[in-house]
């Protein structure tokens, strides 16, 4: 029998200018393939979506095969037993809706936004093509050209390309993170046809997958839909991890790098824990208070006050095995990078010492606050967040209390992940350089 169980989650509808919340159900089961589906009912607008998520990405491939998961995604909609060339597109835009994809590091992710009357039609699509592609060597030929083509816009001939692969490169040597998401060049070129469908057979599996169906659903006819198209398929077992120890950066880095750009940029790298730790939650704050939006403090003192760069922010990515969080500016012509990275640290050491105000750090909570429920209007929004609970966890509770988390955070939780992770730890800084001030 299936196992079928439900957890709690909140709808979440403005009122003013506060939140009503209300409480929805996922419905979770497996099948005898062990494919674990996920249903949520919302029938605000007739729509659905539907996202399977793969737990495979760039992390999973081995020495030689960079770039093989973002690849096959591309290969994924190359055609399957039933569906030609390019169809899945074509199909979901006929029916009034949209599909697409995206690899990660850690997960590949497809998904369908459709109207709800045609349900069993996307089921179909993407059923189709977990069970059988065609991978051909044509198809598998042509893709290599794209995604070669694909990186030379976007990463080689882009105004600083390079910078995340930099990054990650640096920041998590000698780990599962150190490659480029969309790979190498010549390893790209060295796919066989037959490597790509051990890949399917490996990975692209019911037992390493997961469905995710949200929207204006009936949730006993969708289960039922969901049997019929994606019972039979196979599990394989024989998907592999490769395991990926992240270890501290071992050194104050510094990398100088000339590019065909016209302003200089700095990026001052340091690495977090893993997404769901509490420093996820807490350097958030961190990261509003220093430069995440016009009222930060970097902002109004080196954009509006000084005048010395043309924009600053602070990010963070979050990966299942570790997180990374960057402090990026673009410098105006003349303004000496040193004085820019000097008022950056004089920042972060700030906060580190003195803190901030109850007034600023409030101010921060409610922004989060009005952040993350606008963030949960979308349904598709809390699809995207589902998947990765479930990949990363195997457990989606904490869907539903995300907005708590950031709540609960106090102001010396804050402060002390700043101490432990920025001032106690080392960093990697890039810096950026027209070609022209190459000596």
């Amino acid at each position: 029998m299936d196992r079928f169980k439900t957890s709690s989650l909140k709808n979440i509808g403005t009122i003013g200018n506060f939140t009503d919340i209300s409480p929805l159900d996922f419905h979770e089961f497996d099948l005898p393939n062990k494919l674990h589906c996920i249903l949520l009912k919302d029938s605000r607008i007739p729509m659905v979506n539907l996202l399977i998520g793969y737990n495979v990405g760039s992390k999973d491939e081995i020495k030689n095969k960079k770039g093989i998961a973002h690849l096959f995604e591309h290969l994924m909609f190359q055609g399957s037993e039933n569906i030609k060339k390019n169809e899945h597109f074509s199909q979901t835009s006929r029916l009034g809706g949209t599909c697409n994809a995206f690899t990660m590091q850690d997960a590949t992710v497809y998904f369908d936004i459709v109207p709800s009357n045609n349900l069993e039609t996307i089921l179909w699509l993407e059923s189709d093509r977990m069970n059988s592609l065609d991978l051909s060597e044509e198809n598998l030929e042509n893709q290599k050209k794209v995604v070669i083509e694909e990186k030379k816009q976007r990463f080689e001939n882009a105004p600083y390309g390079s910078m995340m692969n930099n990054l990650f490169e640096n920041v998590f040597k000698n780990s599962a993170y150190e490659f480029p998401v969309i790979g190498f060049e010549e390893d790209i070129n060295s796919f066989t046809v037959k490597e790509a469908l051990e890949f399917h057979e490996n990975y692209y599996s019911p037992e390493n997958s997961v469905l995710i169906l949200t929207g204006d659903i009936d949730i006993n006819h969708s289960k039922k839909l969901i049997s019929k198209y994606f019972a039979d398929i196979k599990k394989t077992n024989k998907f592999q991890r490769t395991g990926n120890q992240i270890a501290g950066i071992k050194e104050n880095k510094r990398i100088e790098i000339y590019d065909n750009i016209k302003l200089p940029m700095l990026c001052i790298a340091y690495q977090l824990p893993k997404a769901g730790s509490p420093e996820e939650y807490s350097m958030e704050y961190f990261s509003e208070i220093i430069a995440n939006n016009k009222s930060s403090r970097l902002y109004k003192k080196l954009v509006y006050e000084k005048k010395l760069v043309r924009s600053v922010s602070c990010e963070k990515v979050m990966l299942k095995d570790g997180g990374v969080l960057t402090l990026i500016a673009q410098i105006n012509p003349e303004t000496d990078i040193n004085i820019v990275e000097k008022e950056i640290l004089d920042a972060v050491n700030d906060i580190a010492i003195n803190g901030c105000s109850d007034e600023e750090f409030g101010t921060i909570k409610n922004q989060l606050e009005f952040q993350n429920t606008a963030k949960y209007l979308k349904l598709i929004n809390i699809s995207i967040n589902t998947v990765f609970k479930y990949l990363y966890y195997k457990d989606i509770s904490g869907v539903s209390n995300e907005i708590n988390k950031y709540l609960s955070v106090t102001k010396d939780e804050m402060i002390n992940s700043v101490k432990e992770y920025l001032l106690s730890r080392n960093s990697l800084t890039l810096t950026y350089l027209p070609m022209n001030l190459k000596k």
